[in-house]
């Protein structure tokens, strides 16, 4: 599904019944991929892109991690292992990966994949050939989250941050409520048109995302971690 004319396509998992995450696709004259999702599903979603898009593999500049568990970073070692695609995610991301992440491979049954971080995402602008993103660093369902935010075209792409109508969990290695309720007031002040989320569907429109923020401070203050 590509988010008007923007060049944003959103791919959602194959009904394969296993647990994958949505995929992003920036179009421009760079191509970047954003969590291509499990090792073994790529050819499902690698066929997808093709279909919308006309992207190949081979023409992807780089795969960007929100964060490391395998439901969204599988595919990435072998896009850079056979077309060569660099991957980019934060250092606190890259320093749990090495640590207490290792433990989320073993929980969802795979094997840790060779993860090269050739570009290390830091806050701030990360260009993109025409397109340029905003990197914010939102830790809470992992140390070192990130969001991305494309303010041309108001798109916020969340990761496991929050969803529609939810939030992520917490409660896996290196999970911390206050810092997730924390990334998620900052991320509920930008002027988004859209949220992305690595999971569930969409929210597109202005007042339906700002009403989603208002619904998920809710839930958090429920819970207790506001």
């Amino acid at each position: 599904m590509e988010l008007g004319k923007s060049g944003i396509h959103v791919f959602y998992p194959q009904p394969t019944g296993d647990v994958c995450c949505n995929t992003v696709v920036f179009d421009g004259r760079e191509k970047v991929i954003v969590d291509p999702g499990l090792y073994h599903l790529w050819p499902y979603l690698e066929k997808s892109i093709q279909e919308e898009t006309g992207i190949q593999a081979k023409d992807f500049s780089l795969v960007i991690h929100t964060h490391s568990h395998p439901d969204h970073m599988g595919a990435g070692s072998y896009l850079e292992r056979e077309y060569g695609v660099p991957q980019a995610m934060s250092q606190e991301e890259r320093d749990y990966l090495d640590g207490p992440g290792q433990g989320i491979y073993a929980w969802f049954g795979v094997d840790l994949p060779s993860v090269t971080v050739s570009r290390v995402l830091k806050e701030g602008t990360l260009e993109l050939g025409d397109r340029a993103l905003e990197v914010y660093l939102t830790p809470g369902h992992t140390p070192g989250s990130v969001c991305l935010h494309d303010p041309q075209h108001g798109t916020l792409v969340t990761g496991d941050l929050v969803f529609s109508r939810s939030f992520g969990r917490v409660d896996l290695a290196g999970g911390d409520p206050r810092l997730l309720a924390e990334s998620i007031r900052r991320m509920g002040a930008l002027d988004a048109q859209a949220i992305v989320p690595g999971h569930g569907p969409s929210v597109v429109g202005r007042d339906q995302v700002r009403n989603n923020f208002k619904y998920v401070y809710r839930l958090l203050e429920e819970c207790g971690y506001m």
